[in-house]
């Protein structure tokens, strides 16, 4: 289990209870890809459109970057843990999102977003990873995901489709983040703004078949019944705010709150006017209410993340 978080001495000062405002593709790619949905101001995805429900615009791209940031802080500046050799020759990254980590893969999104310009090694695929996999038998070295609660629907299928194309000796790692805010101290308020966002969250995701909360053991238990053995499973706290007492704990918080001030909109606004009937001035609302909670130093608030990874 991960450690508790020790709060900074400030952290419930009632005088001073919020913070400062947060300030190689393919040749060719169809225009059926391109041509995206615009809803409420913001940018989403063509291909398979409504497969995933958040922005893909340079906003929501910032906020992943922001994500992505914290989350290798938290994890000790890694960008994985699976023990892998140095020279892999075929890694493949599930939802490769902005393609900011990759070195030596093949990232796979369902948004064309990624650099247009990268390395030979690398090479970009917009493609669903629900639809049966074209790559060849025992192919992969690496197989790598990142925050796909939310993307997929079927896990089972996803690691039954790894065990098979990953090589034997080859590993798998997920790292997820469950839409779950938790305190160790019991400071969120009793009618909790941020704990009610969440639920709405996967009450709108479970209309299309995701859930947003899952455990690491979860993980595993689905890793092993595709066939995968010794699967290893490490816990981890990522702080929202600068609540932590830990200078660079700390740090980590405030990237994690700016990831949710900043993308808190888009992540909410599509599921909760598409799937929950909400209009669009009572989600703002709303928010509002969230983003003050976030901001409290008196809620020592934090996500729970998982990093499960086993050999084939």
């Amino acid at each position: 289990m991960a450690e508790s978080i020790a709060a900074h001495s400030d952290a419930s000062n009632e005088n001073d209870d919020s913070y400062d405002d947060a300030g190689s593709y393919t040749t060719s790619i169809a225009s059926s890809i391109t041509e995206y949905k615009y809803e409420h101001g913001r940018r989403y995805h063509a291909y398979q459109e409504g497969r995933y429900a958040l922005p893909n615009d340079e906003e929501e791209q910032h906020r992943m970057d922001l994500q992505y940031h914290a989350m290798r802080l938290t994890y000790g500046d890694k960008p994985f843990f699976a023990p892998v050799e140095k020279d892999l020759k075929r890694v493949l990254d599930v939802g490769t999102g902005t393609g900011i980590w990759v070195e030596d893969i093949y990232g796979i999104d369902l948004s064309p977003i990624q650099p247009r310009w990268s390395t030979p090694n690398v090479k970009y695929q917009v493609d669903d990873i629900e639809q049966p996999w074209t790559f060849p038998t025992d192919h992969f070295d690496f197989i790598h995901s990142r925050i796909m609660l939310g993307s997929l629907r079927d896990w089972p299928f996803f690691f039954t489709q790894s065990f098979k194309h990953l090589r034997p000796g080859g590993y798998i790692e997920c790292q997820e983040i469950p839409v779950d805010a938790r305190t160790d101290d019991n400071s969120l308020p009793e009618n909790s703004a941020l704990t009610a966002w969440c639920k709405l969250q996967g009450d709108a995701m479970r209309k299309i078949g995701m859930e947003l909360v899952v455990t690491g053991d979860e993980i595993k238990n689905q890793m092993l019944e595709a066939g995968f053995v010794d699967v290893e499973v490490k816990e981890f706290k990522i702080p929202i705010g600068q609540w932590p007492k830990d200078p660079k704990v700390r740090e980590i918080g405030a990237f994690q709150l700016v990831a949710m001030l900043e993308g808190i909109g888009g992540l909410t606004m599509a599921l909760w006017t598409r799937f929950l009937g909400w209009k669009r001035e009572d989600v703002e609302d709303e928010l509002v209410k969230v983003r003050k909670e976030m901001q409290s130093k008196s809620v020592h608030s934090y996500w729970p993340t998982y990093v499960s990874l086993t050999l084939h």
